[in-house]
């Protein structure tokens, strides 16, 4: 018991010095990534049509990224995009508390490590999921209302008034997120970007196909020339249609999804259904080490058989 203490206590100093060092390196990272930001609307950037492609970090640092600076770039994405107002420190910060606390409850009360460690890392993965569940729902809310904040730029338009100025409109005019996000376009076309090229990294950071859209008839239009009203109205229809599309097949995989959902849960269900009737007929396959094996199996089985029949009843439109 004192060699295990031991040991979750060198790995306990050995995690605080990494993250501690981890946290100083991405705060001085994201600073870079600020002021690389700050400057991209005064750099020369590449008539690049890929929303993927969208970077704010110099070309020095753009030959060879890290591994951790990767990770920051995509933990500080999904933070923005999940909503949420704290740091990429933050958050490791609280999922290294997460994965260490049952370590120490474990060896505390003298209980089975691995199980623990187990635990710790589902507890790790919460800020994960609670940032991917923010994002759905962020996301969502953002493509329901982009039909209405086409149509009001469009009427904008018609008035006579000049794309800065329907930015604007919708900016005031519509509640977050496509409010917010058409104040953020507007400072980057007042920054000097077109208004294609300030939908660039909204693209990116919604990943949405129905805004992308609209850059690309917004590049096509500035290239060729014509109304761009008239434009915008017309792929504004072809994004109604789809939106329907994508909630008429949301109707149809909706049974699919609550039997993936049901089936996941219940294993769970049984389990305190048979813990309550008959007291100590799972202590066996809880307090052996074999039963405990199987636990972890089974836990892992059902995670990747869940995903699966998500995916499977997941249709891309």
């Amino acid at each position: 018991m004192n060699e295990l203490e031991t040991s979750l206590a060198a790995a306990f100093a050995i995690t605080l010095v990494a993250g501690t060092l981890m946290a100083k390196h991405l705060r001085n990272r994201r600073q870079r990534l600020q002021l690389a930001q700050r400057l991209a609307p005064f750099v020369e950037k590449e008539n690049e049509l890929n929303i993927v492609s969208v970077n704010f970090v110099p070309q020095s640092e753009q030959a060879g990224p890290t591994a951790v600076d990767k990770a920051h770039r995509a933990m500080s994405l999904a933070i923005e995009q999940g909503g949420a107002k704290h740091s990429v420190r933050f958050f490791l910060t609280i999922m290294a508390f997460l994965f260490l606390v049952p370590l120490a409850i474990a060896s505390t009360l003298d209980l089975n490590v691995t199980i623990a460690a187990v635990i710790g890392c589902i507890l790790a993965s919460l800020p994960i999921v609670y940032l991917k569940v923010k994002r759905a729902q962020i996301r969502t809310k953002f493509i329901s209302q982009l039909p209405e904040a086409i149509d009001l730029m469009v009427s904008v338009l018609r008035t006579g008034h000049s794309v800065p100025q329907a930015v604007k409109t919708v900016a005031e005019e519509l509640p977050a997120p496509v409010g917010g996000e058409f104040a953020q376009v507007l400072q980057r076309m007042n920054l000097g970007q077109t208004f294609s090229q300030s939908l660039l990294y909204t693209c990116e950071k919604f990943t949405s196909f129905e805004l992308d859209l609209i850059r690309r008839a917004a590049t096509i239009q500035a290239e060729t020339g014509g109304s761009l009203a008239e434009l915008l109205e017309k792929t504004n229809s072809t994004l109604r249609q789809r939106l329907k599309l994508v909630r008429q097949v949301g109707v149809l995989t909706a049974q699919s999804k609550l039997t993936a959902t049901v089936v996941s849960l219940l294993p769970f269900a049984m389990a305190a259904l048979l813990q309550y009737l008959s007291p100590g007929y799972l202590t066996p396959l809880i307090q052996s080490q074999l039963g405990q094996m199987l636990l972890c199996g089974a836990m892992i089985l059902m995670v990747i058989g869940a995903l699966i029949m998500r995916k499977m009843a997941t249709v891309k439109v």
